[in-house]
């Protein structure tokens, strides 16, 4: 009688750890499946994502010629990979762009930044709404990279999301002349870019 009690205790404890292990694996199995559907979902193009794209290229068309920029940018932050150490990999790059007749496109040139080339672009990012450059007030590396592609003048207004976090920036590029009344359009060019930053998340 005892030798039997023994075998059932045996018996329903190894059922119970299989029973235990198949609805991990299967859990697993099924957390799994989930996941690589939403990254699925994530990285497949929709009907949505092409409206949002088209209307961000218009939006952004009809700001360069607003403010009379020869090229307009959008640039986005993103994650490009980690260092050894852990530590994320930021950088940005040019998402959309808007340019006059005549002038090169440079979008496909313009990928996979990392922040740290331009830290005093960065930090001017954080702190201020819009600022404007003249080429020729830059430091020598800077200025070199705009006076090459014939730039005299950008403007750059940061992008945040609704919880304040920079999540990238307009480029206005004054290439013909330099617009002497930039700076006192900075409000407006602000209250223009809240409008994108909701179709950038």
């Amino acid at each position: 009688m005892m030798k039997m009690t023994l075998l059932q205790t045996i018996i329903t404890t190894l059922g119970t750890i299989v029973v235990a292990l198949i609805t991990v694996v299967v859990k697993s199995w099924l957390d799994d499946r989930k996941v690589a559907r939403d990254k699925m979902r994530e990285e497949t193009i929709t009907e949505e994502d092409v409206e949002y794209m088209t209307i961000i290229q218009d939006w952004l068309e009809e700001f360069r010629e607003r403010y009379e920029f020869e090229r307009a940018s959008i640039f986005q932050f993103h994650n490009g990979g980690k260092f050894f150490q852990g530590k994320s990999m930021k950088k940005f790059s040019m998402s959309y762009e808007a340019v006059a007749p005549g002038y090169e496109k440079m979008k496909r040139s313009m990928q996979n930044i990392l922040t740290s080339e331009y830290p005093r672009w960065v930090g001017d990012m954080l702190k201020r709404k819009c600022f404007a450059y003249l080429a020729d007030e830059l430091e020598s590396k800077e200025r070199k990279e705009l006076e090459d592609i014939g730039v005299q003048q950008l403007v750059i207004v940061p992008i945040h999301c609704l919880r304040g976090n920079l999540i990238g920036f307009i480029a206005g590029y004054n290439i013909a002349e330099i617009d002497e009344n930039i700076k006192e359009r900075c409000h407006e060019l602000v209250e223009d870019s809240k409008y994108i930053s909701g179709y950038l998340l």
